[in-house]
């Protein structure tokens, strides 16, 4: 046997021994949270999933990477109209965005990253293709796409320093999983390298750029159009901060940036978007002890109260209306090391963005943001003040920061089309 197969064969029996294990943890499980989901991740698929015909399938981890993919599946769309997509997520609240904004004939959760399982579950599916959009190496999901002659591409690839050296221990697994991948559209040179560095052949690899900058600005349809003014009517027309995607530590900082700015801007709303709505009891907790007045918004039925200070969006899928109506935002998991979460979000409504040091995760957009001066990075409360009370002070700033970042995604915004290019000549059409 060769090593190459015998590496597969060791995560393979690898995953079938930890399945067995846990078999009979599986009725605690059942009583958790989770535990609803549990037969979809055994192979059970969903009532839509099960009559599609030779889907394209695009697997996104979460949000985030929802939001992106959802470029892909427009231009999948528009160039091959007759073709059903099928869109994967690990975690939940991939699922639901997914199911409210991806545009997917149907949803579901990623299968465990067993060989019976996937082998049982791409059997039912039958794809045409398996992209996997940015880091998304599953070796059992890989190796079965390509044991039914599936091909199978990563696209807006991207992997960082950080994932690199997780990655380099097991290059002994990467790299013969990575040989059974037909391409490889990465978003930047240096991601390119680094998978190369992980064992994906060099002629299979190129750089395409990022699927977050294909993603259109809302207000395109008149779907978008109706959510962007009940956005607006929501927040009824106040000057409106949001800290978006945040981090335990990331909403303190938030508050003490805008303490004193309520005391020039009494009308001002400040819009906590909580990177996990299921940490919004901790949020309350914390806006208690602050002393301001809140709001949820599951809990509003119309527009949030003139007293209100600080609107917790406790929901998904509303954010990226509510941007369209901000002064200025901040991105989180950037002050605390999380790596950044999209800063690219900001700029598609034209919208000026701070954000912390910690942005590996996104640093080319980062960076590209920081070089056209559509974007600033702060280290502190003091700073991020600084940065809200000159957008709140001068709106013309604010408006000519976010016409930059608009423009830089302008600029790279065909890289939806030309990732759908790898898909077509992967499929050689």
């Amino acid at each position: 046997m060769s090593s190459s197969r015998l590496a597969c064969a060791v995560y393979d029996a690898a995953g079938i021994v930890l399945g067995i294990s846990a078999t009979p943890l599986l009725p605690l499980l059942l009583l958790t949270r989770r535990g609803g989901s549990l037969s979809e991740r055994l192979g059970r698929l969903p009532a839509d999933a099960r009559n599609l015909s030779r889907p394209v399938w695009i697997h996104a981890a979460s949000v985030g990477e929802v939001l992106a993919a959802a470029a892909l599946v427009d231009e999948v769309r528009r160039q091959w109209p007759e073709r059903h997509v099928l869109v994967s997520t690990t975690s939940l609240a991939g699922r639901d965005t997914a199911r409210a904004r991806a545009g997917a004939d149907a949803v579901m959760l990623l299968p465990l990253d067993v060989r019976l399982v996937v082998d049982r579950v791409l059997r039912q599916v039958r794809p045409c293709c398996l992209v996997l959009v940015e880091t998304e190496i599953w070796p059992a999901l890989i190796g079965g796409a390509a044991r039914q002659g599936v091909p199978c591409m990563m696209v807006s690839g991207r992997v960082s320093g950080r994932a690199a050296a997780r990655y380099a221990w097991a290059r002994w697994l990467t790299r013969p999983v990575l040989a059974q991948m037909s391409a490889f559209a990465m978003q930047t040179d240096a991601d390119a390298e680094r998978i190369v560095r992980l064992g994906a052949p060099p002629d299979r690899v190129q750089v395409i750029g990022s699927l977050k900058y294909a993603r259109g600005r809302g207000g395109d349809s008149a779907a978008e159009q109706t959510a962007t003014e009940q956005a607006r009517a929501l927040v009824g027309g106040r000057p409106l901060l949001i800290a978006a995607s945040t981090h335990p530590g990331e909403e303190q900082m938030a508050l003490e940036a805008c303490a004193p700015l309520w005391h020039e801007h009494p009308d001002l709303l400040l819009l906590v978007a909580p990177r996990r709505p299921e940490r919004s009891n901790e949020i309350d907790e914390l806006l208690a002890r602050a002393g301001v007045s809140w709001e949820r918004r599951s809990r509003l039925s119309g527009a949030v109260r003139p007293a209100t200070r600080v609107l917790l969006l406790d929901t998904l899928g509303e954010l990226p209306n509510l941007l369209s109506a901000a002064r200025g935002v901040f991105v989180g998991g950037t002050i605390v090391p999380v790596g950044g979460h999209n800063v690219l979000e900001p700029a598609l409504f034209g919208k000026p963005a701070a954000f912390g040091p910690f942005t590996s995760n996104v640093a080319a957009a980062a960076e590209a943001l920081l070089e056209q001066g559509a974007a600033v990075r702060v280290h502190s409360a003091e700073e991020l003040r600084a940065a809200w009370e000159a957008w709140l002070r001068r709106p013309q700033l604010a408006e000519e920061v976010g016409a930059r970042g608009r423009a830089l995604v302008d600029a790279r915004g065909a890289v939806a089309q030309r990732t759908f290019e790898v898909v077509r000549r992967c499929l050689g059409e």
